[in-house]
């Protein structure tokens, strides 16, 4: 446990489902490691009730992330704020101050191209791309495992998604604000917009746009990071549709698929399935090889300590009778999200470099733009993802 003198001075913008229910909990829990200095979210409301039940004083409590930034004396901000966290995340690293950063890290890689020059300026790791996956203890074990096998064939992915509601119904989340002033609403808008048109093209239908910030980017990016975690990352993507036909704004997006190739010539499959009463949210990874399986099943991820499961088949020890098989399960209550923080204190405090960060990060748009061409089909598409 860390000494009380190497807690880092925390700020948390976006004070919404995932703060309320995660980060902010898991801060308190933390308190060896940090202490919450400030809050920022667009809902006065908003700001003035999760300000009061964490004892963060009015006067730390902003509506705007750069004056946060600027002014509350953090040395760490976690960026919780929906859309493209680029320009936070920027003015963040221009001030010296480190960044735990929801995905996605940018809607561009021109917006992480920016990143990266600042960080380097800085001279230090001071950016956490916080995919939680990634810092799950099942997945470390399902990486030592996979350190000894030189024969995967195929790797296949599966999210049956339910509607956020429904996964947060627990939580007893404070209800929606109503006083959110509608032109920061609007300029945030148009900014995402903005960003949305380099991205894929100015041109392009609302379904596609949606397609790109809200599930590619915003859902089935997990598990584009997990395969690049713990196999190396698509190499090429030679696949991708959507149907039932009708990804429009406000309307359920469907069903996802992405195929392609990681290192090595092995086979990938990405299935996402929004599927709105579904019971519950599963998610599974599971890798096949020359002479055994291992499956990861990840749980909801918003319910703390939920623990994830690593189960391996393989073939029994030499000598055994014929045509028998042994499995075996790991699971811990270790807290994914929990451990992503202890890492991004490890990389304030001791420089430590974290499982993700900008390189990472801009991968993972690259990959995204390459899956939203095809997604596209006979639509144009213009942007970096015409280039990726």
């Amino acid at each position: 446990m860390a000494a009380v003198s190497d807690r880092v001075r925390l700020a948390v913008a976006g004070l919404g489902a995932v703060a309320q229910s995660v980060h902010l909990p898991l801060i308190a829990r933390r308190w060896d490691l940090f202490e919450l200095v400030a809050v920022c979210d667009l809902a006065p409301s908003l700001r003035t009730a999760v300000g009061e039940q964490y004892g963060v004083p009015e006067e730390r409590r902003y509506a705007d992330a750069g004056t946060m930034i600027e002014q509350s004396g953090a040395e760490g901000v976690v960026l919780l704020t929906s859309g493209s966290h680029g320009e936070a995340a920027l003015r963040a690293l221009r001030a010296g101050v480190a960044v735990f950063c929801e995905k996605p890290l940018t809607y561009t890689a021109a917006e992480a191209d920016a990143l990266a020059a600042a960080e380097h300026e800085l001279g230090r790791p001071a950016l956490l791309l916080a995919y939680m996956k990634e810092h799950d203890e099942a997945v470390w074990q399902l990486s030592e495992r996979l350190a000894g096998v030189d024969d995967v064939r195929t790797v296949e992915v599966e999210v049956l998604h339910p509607t956020g509601d429904s996964q947060l119904a627990f939580a007893n989340l404070r209800p929606a604000p109503l006083d959110v002033d509608p032109d920061a609403v609007s300029r945030l808008a148009a900014e995402s917009g903005r960003l949305l048109d380099a991205a894929i093209g100015a041109g392009t239908s609302d379904r596609l746009r949606h397609l790109y910030a809200n599930v590619v980017l915003g859902s089935l990016v997990h598990d584009t990071s997990l395969l690049r975690a713990v196999l190396g990352g698509l190499v090429t993507v030679d696949g991708a549709r959507q149907w039932p036909a009708g990804a429009e704004p406000g309307r359920e997006p469907g069903s996802v698929e992405v195929t392609g190739e990681l290192p090595g010539a092995v086979r990938a499959r990405m299935s996402w399935h929004y599927l709105p009463d579904y019971p519950a949210y599963t998610e599974t990874l599971t890798v096949h090889h020359g002479s055994g399986s291992l499956r990861v099943t990840f749980g909801t991820p918003y319910v703390l300590n939920n623990p994830t499961r690593l189960e391996v088949v393989e073939a029994p020890p030499a000598g055994t009778a014929a045509g028998g098989e042994v499995r075996s399960v790991f699971t811990s209550t270790g807290e994914s999200f929990e451990n992503e923080l202890s890492d991004f204190h490890r990389m304030v405090t001791a420089g430590e470099r974290p499982r993700a960060g900008v390189a990472e990060g801009r991968a993972d748009i690259l990959t995204s733009q390459r899956i939203i061409r095809l997604l596209a089909g006979d639509e144009p598409v213009g942007g970096e993802a015409a280039r990726a």
